[in-house]
């Protein structure tokens, strides 16, 4: 044969060969392989831990095996097993297909499959029936994996499609299912036995086979042994190695939180969370044991969050302490429920008043009945206290102080430094919501006030919750480049407020003080909704942070239940578990706040005539330097029957003396429950000039307001006023119209008989008050 003939015989060969390889990257092409399994949604703590597991979309047990999880003896025993040339063919072992073909045609039936990994694998993405045409297919369709696909890749979708019996499929599934564990935490005698279940998975079956299941297993490990496969110490040991194993229930542990995330992220099928397997299950033996002696008080739910205050990772999540109480609710996901926060917002609203240099700790503000805009607040225990610090008022989680400076902040101000911090709820009805907001008169859930906590453990800085470790780690990095979170408070404001919550001088501190001894030094807040439906308390220190809700999901209360007696030992209880005897660590004043000595009397700047002082912290060039005035001289009579102004100042007789100055809401307050006190004279009654200075304070009625009379006849109208202590008599007017004279503090009522009625208050200095009502007659 001539050269020439050869050379176009060669030519002719390398045409078909590329027109074969081209036909078939275009059948590749046009034909892909479809790898979209239907996998099962895991729920993983941050260790790997499966805490729940979900059924694929196809109703089986299938869950998505990572590379990390398929270990080297893993790899090495089903390699060996089922295609021990894997890494040296293209998805096609042609040696294997020929002694298949020859001993298929010398038996006349199929002895030998020949199927490699990589055509397992496409059989069960597309399973048909077995036909010498089909079996082409699964060549086809490996070769095309092949091309695609990493070996390591392959053998994971071997891994993850593998059947076992009834609907598990997979071998982390298997793993789990059968012997409670991943597959990376596998003996190598369980390694075996699994390897051999996919080939007879309907005559091997775990937990009723186990008996024949060990004769294959040590039937393959001796040919383990004999090529050398793994050191004989660790095969010896396999062969010994009991088969305790049997079907298990799919983990079911932390169902709301899994079902949370599950929501979260509905396209993740294996959910890497942020909780700590360990922390979370010693959270919910105490959870649970401290539920089941409220029990005997008809306080049957509760609810807990955890959370690691540097990484703003969610570490313990207890929706409900048993959330197979069907009796109780038990499946409602009180960390997402809507509940009154009852006081645990106060410290929110006095950092920011003290951003705003309204007040310091020790500024004093007036504990008495009030009515603003018709709200009259009162304290959880009825009582009243007169004039109180800043920070006694909220140790001691008093109403009206916190009302007042609400008022001065203004509640849509603060509503909205609440949505800043998450509030979802308040921030979509921050319209229609008013001054109850700081008493608990809005819903907020536990989520959101323990990651506001967590902001006063950062400095005042608020983060949003990480549950997923892939999450954290991003806005890890987000935070050391653009992402600085969002500032709720100052660094002094916040380290004032801190102040005040870790102290032990308050009413809070559970009766049990026992329970407090080891834990490390926290700051916290309680909290009792109206009806006492819900008890929370929330304290942080610079670890962790943990919010506890105590209550009846059913919104039944309960007289026990209160957030100082009942919700505070649990928390305490969890302080000791997670942390305890800790180092001490602890928030640091920043240079930025400031130290002065202030009259006790006002928390003011003192004067010359203000001998008792303390010191305070203030924030430079923010908080007030008004001096105080609760002392002033001023000119009496030399019988001190009246005082005088420099208008009608006599050239002499008169006297100078040091006099309270106290506010007329404080005085009416004195007077009402007979406190005595140095009341100022009054004014002289032969001055004819007008004093400077503030009115009467009209506290009833309320202006603005609509007032709906029924029965004309009957029902009165109150008029009320709060007027400065050295004031004696005051006069109403009705529509311009005189109607009575009256002691400061004496209440008088009247029938009205206008739609609109102008009330005017004078008092006997000539200072006068005016407000407008309207009347509606049924």
């Amino acid at each position: 044969m001539d050269s020439a003939r050869i050379k176009k015989r060669l030519k002719k060969i390398v045409i078909r060969l590329v027109a074969g390889i081209g036909i078939l990257l275009l059948l590749a092409r046009l034909l892909p392989v479809n790898t979209d399994i239907a996998f099962a949604h895991v729920v993983e703590a941050r260790d790997g831990t499966v805490l729940h597991a979900y059924l694929s979309k196809d109703r089986q047990w299938r869950m998505f095996t990572r590379l990390d999880e398929i270990t080297p003896e893993l790899r090495k025993a089903i390699v060996y097993k089922e295609d021990r040339h894997f890494y040296h063919h293209l998805g096609v072992n042609p040696l294997a297909v020929g002694r298949a073909f020859i001993n298929n045609v010398f038996h006349l039936k199929r002895t030998s499959g020949a199927s490699t990994i990589t055509m397992q694998v496409a059989r069960m993405l597309d399973p048909k029936q077995r036909s010498y045409f089909n079996k082409c297919l699964e060549m086809f369709c490996a070769l095309q994996l092949e091309l695609k696909y990493s070996k390591e890749e392959i053998l994971q979708m071997y891994l993850n499609l593998v059947p076992y019996g009834s609907n598990i499929a997979g071998v982390k599934a298997a793993s789990l299912l059968y012997f409670n564990k991943t597959p990376d935490h596998l003996s190598l005698a369980e390694i075996t036995a699994l390897s051999i279940i996919p080939n007879r998975p309907n005559s091997l079956v775990i937990g009723k086979d186990n008996d024949k299941i060990i004769q294959q297993r040590n039937k393959w490990l001796l040919r383990f042994k004999g090529d050398d496969l793994f050191p004989d110490g660790t095969i010896n040991d396999a062969l010994h190695e009991p088969l305790n194993a049997y079907r298990h229930s799919a983990p079911c542990a932390v169902p709301q939180f899994a079902i949370r995330v599950k929501g979260m992220y509905p396209t993740n099928l294996a959910l890497r969370t942020t909780l700590d397997n360990k922390l979370q299950l010693k959270a919910e033996g105490i959870v649970t044991n401290y539920v089941n002696q409220l029990k005997l008080h008809n306080i049957n739910n509760a609810s807990v969050l955890i959370i690691d205050n540097k990484t703003h990772e969610v570490l313990a999540y207890i929706g409900s302490s048993d959330f197979g109480d069907k009796n109780n609710f038990g499946q409602v996901d009180g960390v997402k429920a809507l509940r009154s926060p009852g006081s645990t917002l106060k410290p929110l609203l006095y950092g920011l008043c003290m951003d705003k240099g309204i007040i310091t700790p020790r500024t004093m503000i007036a504990d008495v009945p009030i009515n603003i805009k018709g709200y009259s607040p009162e304290n959880y225990d009825k009582n009243f206290h007169g004039n109180v610090t800043a920070e006694f008022a909220l140790s001691h989680s008093l109403n009206i102080p916190a009302v007042k400076l609400l008022e001065d902040e203004g509640v849509s101000t603060f509503a909205n430094v609440l949505g800043k911090a998450g509030f979802t709820s308040i921030a979509k009805s921050k319209n229609k919501i008013g001054l109850s907001l700081i008493l608990g008169g809005c819903g907020v859930r536990l989520d959101e006030m323990t990651s506001l906590y967590s902001a006063f453990a950062n400095d005042g800085v608020y983060f949003p919750l990480q549950y997923t470790l892939a999450d954290s780690q991003q806005k890890r990095v987000q935070k050391d480049t653009t992402n600085k979170g969002i500032t709720l408070l100052s660094q002094p404001a916040n380290y004032m407020l801190t102040h005040i919550l870790s102290e032990l001088h308050r009413p809070d501190l559970p009766n049990a003080y026992d329970e407090a001894q080891g834990i490390p030094r926290i700051a916290w807040k309680t909290g009792t909704s109206y009806g006492r439906k819900d008890a929370w308390s929330i304290g942080y220190n610079k670890r962790y942070t943990i919010g506890v809700w105590l209550g009846n999901f059913s919104a039944a209360g309960v007289q026990e239940l209160s957030g100082a007696t009942t919700a505070t030992p649990l928390l305490f209880q969890l302080f000791n578990a997670i942390d305890h005897k800790a180092a001490n660590e602890w928030v640091e004043p920043p240079n930025s706040i400031g130290f002065r000595l202030v009259c006790t009397e006002t928390g003011r700047i003192p004067n010359d005539n203000c001998t008792d002082q303390v010191m305070d912290y203030y924030i430079p060039g923010i908080s007030s330097c008004q001096q105080c005035d609760h002392l002033t001289q001023t000119w009496i009579s030399a019988d001190e029957h009246y005082c005088y102004c420099t208008y009608c100042l006599p050239p002499n007789g008169y006297k100078t003396k040091l006099l309270p100055n106290i506010a007329p809401e404080l005085a009416a307050y004195y007077k009402s429950m007979n406190i005595r006190f140095t009341e100022r004279p009054p004014h002289n009654p032969a001055c004819t000039h007008t004093l400077q200075g503030r009115g009467p304070i009209i506290t009833s009625l309320t202006n603005g307001m609509t007032y709906i009379i029924e029965n004309k006849a009957e029902q009165k109208l109150q008029l009320s006023c709060s007027v400065a202590n050295d004031v004696k008599k005051v006069y109403w007017y009705i529509n311009d119209r005189f109607y009575a004279t009256a002691d400061a503090n004496q209440k008088l009522f009247f029938s009205a008989d206008a739609a609109v009625l102008k009330i005017s208050c004078s008092d006997d200095k000539g200072r006068n008050t005016n407000i407008e009502v309207k009347v509606k007659f049924m």
